[in-house]
């Protein structure tokens, strides 16, 4: 049985929560160096993620930017919370029918991978125990929290990591679902449905990596946090990914077991007892001063990369992390430049049975062997509970062990919150997607097609901005759903909204048809031109009945019919008129002239 459940972060434009500077960053000033080690909470306990990214022993730089300061540093002490950012998190959390907390305490939650300068990120829970109704039913909300997001990682090369401090403090609401969701499909709509709320706000940030996933999932063998799911599709992925990975799991613990279980050798320095030269990755590694370690697994023949079995891979992803290259075993050999004859020969050498895998790792020491050996014997026995990361592919890879409560405890640099009187927050609590959906199509009359275009393209607060200018609602929806669209897929060129509302606000006292209002955006994006100018534009100015029916007079006596009116007109000037209008005109001065 699956056990699915949703952490969403979302991040919020305006300022730092813990500082004045902006959320929006330009350049790199300096660089600062950084070595991260944990602390123990206050029950004297050191957390088991903490513990792992210790023994990495990695150094940490960071590119110092013009929206950070010296609480990104960690030189100074944090500011108090920006209020703006927290009332929007309470807003969200009454949208999700949570129960708010009367006094917010925020908290230090120990991470030293780097992310943050300061070896911890401060979190605060703002409200618990919601609900969220869906297709599917009731999910529940556990907690909403707000929390200063993470330093952006740039870059990693051996035990060094490049992270910018840009992103370090931007205001990051996270709401948690318990594991109420059903499947890949729910879990889709679930993040989609949570996500509207925070996406209608004023201040949802709105950039690429505003949106943030991860999913928490179970199969009975422990729960598997998946980090980083960038896009609602790849939620559907990595469940799928790690539906089938746990499975082959099983299947390799209960073939080990039938087998006789699970045992190895320790591992020998065999760099000195044969020629590598034959083998240009071995060969290398040895000219840089690195031994070749061997080893065997009992039992394991055939189950580290055959068919569907991948143990090689759950071993060789926690090789990377403590910076030693990958694994070679036997279900690749011969390969790597090694031959049959000399595979042999290692097997006879190191009584490999028909039945036993042996593996090899390149390293300076053999320090690897005893986490490896703790990864195999834990996966072994089925206890999956771990941190993956959710890969570009819609995979997963092992990132650290699950964090334990020995990374929580309070951050004395900032004073507890009292929450009194939300009655300006209730004024600005985001409406639901089906309350949105509702609107659309029985106040505006669009229809469910439409509708649903501007819910999922998060359009439908600026569909009501634009309204408030220009109260034409189906033309509104063609200009956020084709016209905007099409300008954009033709030149390769945005327009803000902005201009879309200054437009839209002088079609109406320059008395613009639709077709008009088109042609402006047109012009303003292809060519290089103010909104100023745009306005003044001699082809923008709309041409008044009188100039109409002049020139479309001229053209009947010169011989023009229905068909070829407009693109004659068109020829005579470059003001805008209607083409309709124009037909209407064309037929009353013809039948009159025949009435005669």
């Amino acid at each position: 049985m699956k056990m699915i459940g949703l952490e969403i972060h979302f991040q919020l434009k305006g300022k730092k929560l813990f500082c004045d500077c902006d959320t929006e960053y330009h350049n790199d000033i300096s660089k600062i160096k950084r070595k991260l080690t944990p602390t123990l909470s206050e029950l004297g306990e050191m957390d088991l993620a903490a513990e792992y990214e210790m023994k990495r022993n990695r150094d940490f730089i960071y590119n110092v930017t013009d929206n950070s300061c010296l609480v990104e540093c960690d030189e100074d002490p944090p500011h108090m919370p920006n209020r703006n950012a927290l009332d929007t998190a309470i807003a969200v959390s009454l949208a999700l029918n949570c129960d708010i907390l009367k006094n917010i305490q925020f908290m230090r939650k120990v991470v030293i991978d780097g992310s943050n300068t300061s070896g911890f990120q401060r979190t605060g829970i703002i409200a618990m125990n919601g609900y969220l109704e869906t297709s599917r039913g009731r999910v529940r909300i556990s907690t909403v929290t707000l929390e200063e997001d993470a330093a952006r990682k740039i870059s990693e090369n051996n035990n060094t990591v490049n992270y910018s401090l840009d992103r370090l403090g931007i205001p990051l609401i996270e709401i948690s679902t318990e594991p109420d969701i059903i499947d890949e499909d729910h879990a889709v709509e679930t993040a989609k449905r949570i996500a509207y709320f925070v996406m209608s706000m004023d201040n949802f940030r709105g950039e690429v990596d505003s949106i943030r996933q991860d999913v928490n999932f179970s199969m009975g063998h422990g729960r598997v946090e998946i980090k980083g799911v960038s896009k609602l599709s790849f939620i559907r992925d990595v469940i799928h990914y790690e539906t089938k990975r746990q499975g082959m799991l099983e299947e390799i613990s209960k073939k080990i077991e039938s087998l006789g279980g699970f045992s190895y050798t320790y591992p020998v320095n065999i760099k000195n007892k044969y020629d590598w030269s034959k083998s240009s990755l071995i060969n290398n590694n040895i000219k840089s001063g690195k031994n070749i370690y061997a080893f065997i697994f009992r039992n394991m023949r055939g189950l580290l990369k055959s068919g569907d079995f991948r143990f090689g891979r759950e071993l060789g992803e926690l090789m990377k992390n403590l910076g030693v290259g990958g694994i070679i075993h036997s279900d690749e050999l011969p390969g790597y430049g090694l031959d049959s004859d000399f595979v042999s020969k290692l097997y006879n050498d190191l009584n490999v049975k028909e039945k036993d895998a042996l593996l090899m790792v390149i390293s300076m020491d053999d320090t690897f062997f005893d986490p490896l050996i703790k990864r195999a014997k834990k996966l072994l026995s089925l206890d999956l509970s771990e941190t993956r990361a959710a890969t570009e592919n819609g995979e997963t890879r092992f990132l650290r062990p699950l964090p334990g409560r020995g990374r929580m405890y309070p951050e004395t640099d900032i004073p507890l919150i009292t929450i009194d009187n939300l009655d300006d927050i209730y004024k600005i609590v985001p409406e639901s997607i089906d309350k949105s959906m509702e609107t659309l199509q029985k106040t505006y009359k669009l229809s469910r097609t439409d509708s649903e275009a501007i819910i999922n393209d998060n359009l439908y607060k600026t569909f009501k901005d634009l309204i408030n200018i220009y109260n034409e609602p189906k033309l509104i929806s063609r200009v956020l759903l084709h016209i905007i669209p099409e300008l954009r897929k033709k030149y390769n060129k945005d327009i803000d909204k902005k201009t879309v509302e200054r437009i839209m606000e002088a079609s109406k006292s320059m008395k613009w048809d639709r077709l008009t209002i088109e042609k402006a955006m047109e012009i303003y994006i292809s060519r290089d031109i103010s909104i100023n100018d745009l306005f003044n534009l001699e082809e923008l100015k709309a041409m008044t009945d009188d100039e109409l029916y002049k020139i479309i007079n001229e053209l009947i006596i010169q011989g023009a019919n229905q068909k070829n009116l407009i693109p004659k007109i068109k020829e005579k000037t470059v003001k805008s008129f209607n083409p309709a209008k124009a037909i209407d005109i064309y037929n009353e001065i013809y039948n009159h002239k025949n009435d005669k």
